[in-house]
């Protein structure tokens, strides 16, 4: 028989290692969140600098070596520097901001003072801007750790570049990322940052995100500042945030919206929204969007079920119903939307591809406004951009994607003045408006749901034209699922979200557009599918390194 003591021995011994193995924690670097990253600096595990140099093993490993992902253009210099001076920050004055040592990646048409907005061209590759966009003062501000500028479509066309060459799918080397936010999907979906920045036109921030598998919000026009972003289309440009989870969206988000009297249509937006006006300035949006995460936002939800939107790829629309039937299962009431005769004549049958075609116009005009803010050793003229790419660029070791030149020169010879433009401002946009607006009313729905994309990532073939890339044209007589935010009057917001993988081992994500003004509705419906399915998968072609996982003590003051 065992005795009394012995059995006390034994119990003691019990409770002693378990209290051991309570207090022990592990960070994983794959796939962290914010919320991870805090836990993990508050307790004394981690440290910003530890952090910035996993993630610089990381850039070396996969994206300077091995698959060379072709994802980040600059890597900021001052990056280990910054970390120091957050971590000293933290010993001193505890986490005081939201974003502390939260690493970001900002597409490179988004300026930094320190590092060169290149725009993906080789003709900008050094040019450095004088001052920061509002998107960078405000993560700064925040505390956020600038970790590089990410890697876009030369002139935000396409997932091909003359400074990079192809940016690659960390899920399949030889496949495509999507574009033009193609680097900031990529390196986010790798697990070379945690956030990363984008910018969508027409289809350029939920795109590379559903390519990528990862979550990727296109706001309402305005809703981002877009002082400091070089234009693509100012008519439909916005920033959208990029990140591996929803609550992760919408915690970079809250920090990067805001009213900024140097653009008009943030002042718009900011008009809007009287009842969450907080105090203006970089870091102080309209409100805290993570008060929408919450579960069970979809029961009684009203989705609107656009078919039109399958048929793309067998696979794809199976994943489709299935998300489709969790969100009925949510309790979420379906809709069946099938879109009218007049939008399909409006935005199909009569070419709407001629809507961003004649929308670009304005390209030369608002280009050599930018570019007047450059230093002299910045071209100042589109006609100086013809010149270099007919002599120098045309001549480099890159190829040529001859539809931006094709851009660049038909920019000379059009004009906002032009009769077509005015009409398309003040016509044909509105209508657009109108015509995306009565797809909610006639359904009586409060959010549109679709699987984004018809197709997965397509086979590489440098280099990619945007006009031509089958993963951004739709089928003759189909609607592009790219439409239905952008191309009107006031962009309508949309994001996508993770549904699984298909049996080549490609991401693809579901669909939420909502109404003008709309993300916190959609970030709350998204943020329900995603906790009730989970489906983000990293990719297990970009491994974690050695080192990544780190075991701690957390420290007496933070338990």
């Amino acid at each position: 028989m065992v005795s009394r003591t012995a059995v006390a021995l034994l119990s003691s011994l019990l409770v002693a290692q378990t209290a051991v193995a309570q207090s022990t924690a592990l960070f994983r670097l794959e796939e962290v969140t914010i919320a991870d990253l805090n836990a993990a600096f508050d307790a004394g595990g981690l440290t910003c600098q530890q952090l910035v140099r996993l993630y610089l093993d990381r850039i070396a490993a996969y994206e300077d070596g091995g698959p060379k992902l072709n994802s980040i253009t600059t890597v900021n210099s001052n990056a280990l520097a910054t970390a120091a001076a957050l971590d000293s920050e933290r010993r001193r004055l505890g986490r005081r901001r939201a974003l502390h040592c939260i690493p970001v990646l900002l597409k490179d048409n988004i300026d930094a003072p320190d590092m060169p907005t290149s725009n993906g061209s080789v003709i900008l590759k050094d040019a450095i801007p004088p001052d920061a966009a509002y998107i960078t003062r405000a993560l700064r501000e925040a505390g956020a750790l600038i970790l590089g500028k990410a890697a876009m479509g030369e002139f935000a066309g396409g997932s091909y570049n003359t400074v990079d060459g192809q940016t690659v799918n960390p899920y399949n080397f030889k496949r495509q990322t999507g574009g033009s936010s193609s680097g900031p999907g990529a390196a986010v979906a790798a697990n070379l940052t945690l956030l990363a920045i984008g910018t969508d036109t027409s289809t350029s921030v939920r795109g590379p995100s559903s390519f990528n598998g990862i979550v990727g919000l296109r706001p309402t026009t305005g809703l981002i500042s877009r002082d400091g972003i070089a234009p693509k289309n100012l008519n439909f440009d916005t920033a959208g945030p990029m990140a591996r989870t929803v609550t992760d969206v919408a915690r970079l988000l809250t920090v990067i919206a805001g009213a900024d009297p140097k653009d008009p249509a943030s002042v718009d937006v900011y008009n809007h929204h009287p009842s969450s006006r907080r105090t203006e300035g970089p870091g102080r949006g309209y409100a805290d969007f993570t008060k929408f995460l919450k579960k069970g936002s979809l029961k009684g939800a009203r989705l609107g079920v656009v078919r039109d939107f399958f048929g793309g790829d067998p696979e794809i629309d199976a994943l489709a119903k299935t998300a489709i039937a969790k969100m009925q299962d949510l309790g979420a009431h379906l809709v069946d939307v099938h879109l009218d005769p007049e939008f399909l004549d409006f935005y199909v049958r009569n070419g709407a591809q001629n809507i961003r075609r004649i929308a670009d116009y304005r390209f030369k005009r608002d280009w050599e406004t930018y570019l007047t803010r450059f230093g002299p050793g910045v071209p100042k003229t589109v006609a100086e951009f013809v010149e270099i790419y007919e002599t120098k660029v045309a001549k480099s070791p890159l190829p040529v994607d001859n539809s931006v030149l094709d851009l660049l020169k038909r920019s000379l010879v059009t004009s906002t003045d032009d009769p077509a433009y005015q009409n398309l401002i003040n016509n044909v946009l509105p209508t657009a408006t109108r015509l995306k607006l009565a797809i909610f009313d006639t359904s009586g729905v409060d959010a549109l749901v679709f699987p984004y994309q018809p197709t997965f990532a397509a086979p590489i073939n440098n280099p990619v034209s945007h006009i031509d890339d089958p993963a951004y044209v739709a089928a003759p007589g189909r609607p592009d699922p790219a439409i239905m935010a952008g191309y009107s009057s006031v962009g309508f917001p949309g994001i996508v979200v993770p549904m699984g993988l298909g049996s080549q081992g490609l991401p693809m994500t579901i669909s939420f557009m909502g109404r003008p003004y709309d993300e916190g509705r959609l970030l709350s419906y998204a943020y329900d599918y995603e906790q009730a399915t989970l489906l983000r998968r990293p990719s297990p072609l970009v491994p974690p390194l050695p080192g990544e996982v780190i075991k701690y003590q957390p420290s007496k003051r933070a338990r």
